[in-house]
């Protein structure tokens, strides 16, 4: 197969025969109603992420193939389950690809939004705001160049949503124009501490994930911690140097800690949400992801 020749998992939408290349982002040796073992195999490019299916020589295949590698994939597409227009492939055989052998650009996803625009909205947002305490732990981060660069490359998941380069600005910027939109039905909401809560609340899948060549890894923090603890470290590390009132930066925290909702739902929060903001937040956090999700499944 030549090299620039390529087969887009966005066009993969109608039941065919497929012959082309995927990155593989996971495998995982599952068990089907039957109980016969198969390898679930998630495969990406630069235009998404589909699942395939593969059931013969299962540990031998699973033992050949890496995460992270690049394959040359033979199987068919499917509608799974029928009707659902959703789409998945039997993999008929599965090849690593030596790095000659394919464009490293057609596997990495990028955010298709103007990352410029996105962080002057931020730097607008601060602007605008009139607690000097709340402009101060903003500027430290997003003053900064380096972290600035840093945050608009980050992915912001493996799988969820936004699991792309770019994907947590963009999810930061929709849930700030979420929150915006929620600002003008609700004025009475303390718009500065809710905007303050929703440009630093994922700040740690910064320290979460691992990203290169298209694929999203954890990071050992990010594998012992998880993000919302980090996110709470990073920001108290600038609230110890900061001469912030003790109340406000507890607001701060509750709402990283709690945007996840109820701890009852097992979604990772270490508290349920307690203010009028930290429940804006949780729910244009939650509306953002799952409509994110829903749109690329």
């Amino acid at each position: 197969m030549p090299k620039n020749e390529k087969d887009f998992i966005k066009n993969l939408n109608v039941t065919r025969s497929v012959r082309t290349k995927f990155a593989v982002s996971d495998k995982l040796i599952k068990t089907s109603a039957s109980g016969n073992q198969y390898l679930d195999v998630t495969l990406t490019d630069k235009t998404g992420q589909f699942d395939g299916r593969i059931f013969q020589d299962v540990e031998e295949i699973y033992n050949k193939i890496n995460v992270g590698s690049v394959c040359l994939v033979k199987g068919r597409i499917n509608e799974f389950p029928s009707g659902s227009g959703r789409f998945n492939m039997v993999i008929n055989s599965i090849t690593e690809l030596d790095e000659a052998d394919y464009q490293n650009e057609d596997f990495v996803r990028v955010s298709e939004n103007d990352v410029k625009e996105s962080l002057e909205l931020i730097t607008t947002t601060i602007d605008d705001m009139d607690n000097q305490d709340l402009k101060n732990l903003l500027n430290s981060f997003f003053a900064d160049e380096e972290f600035a660069e840093q945050f608009s490359k980050a992915p912001a998941a493996i799988v969820h949503h936004h699991n792309y380069e770019g994907g947590l600005l963009d999810h930061t910027i929709e849930v700030l124009k979420l929150c915006k939109t929620t600002t003008e039905l609700f004025p009475n909401l303390d718009w500065e501490l809710l905007y303050t809560g929703v440009l630093l609340h994922d700040l740690g899948k910064m320290k979460t994930y691992t990203y290169g060549n298209g694929i999203i890894g954890y990071s050992s923090e990010g594998n012992m911690l998880d993000h919302i603890y980090l996110s709470c470290e990073m920001v108290q590390e600038k609230l110890n140097s900061l001469e912030i009132p003790r109340e406000l930066a507890l607001k701060i925290l509750h709402m990283i800690l709690s945007h996840h909702g109820d701890v009852n739902l097992g979604w990772g929060s270490s508290v349920d949400p307690k203010t009028p903001e930290a429940l804006a937040l949780h729910y244009a956090d939650n509306l953002d992801a799952k409509v994110k999700k829903s749109l690329n499944s």
